[in-house]
């Protein structure tokens, strides 16, 4: 079985790179989420995303990403779990 480690390295190229989620949230930090006062911008934001994912196996790598966000959060106090 191949699977999704957490915290793994994306090659360059991976079509994940590309997805409109991975591109709307690479650019913020953690702290960037937390403290943006924009209503666009939110770990809940984060959640609801994540939400709209069809659970399919070609949406496995988004999935593994927007995960990866909410782990980062809910580690660093910012969401709760």
């Amino acid at each position: 079985m191949v699977g999704f480690p957490e915290f793994f390295h994306v090659n360059a190229g991976h079509p994940v790179l590309q997805h409109p989620l991975y591109l709307k949230w690479n650019t913020y930090t953690a702290l960037q989420i937390e403290e943006n006062e924009s209503p666009l911008i939110s770990w809940e934001k984060v959640k609801n995303d994540l939400s709209t994912i069809m659970m399919t196996n070609d949406n496995m790598a988004i999935i593994w990403y927007m995960r990866n966000l909410l782990n980062i959060g809910v580690a660093s106090g910012m969401v709760e779990k």
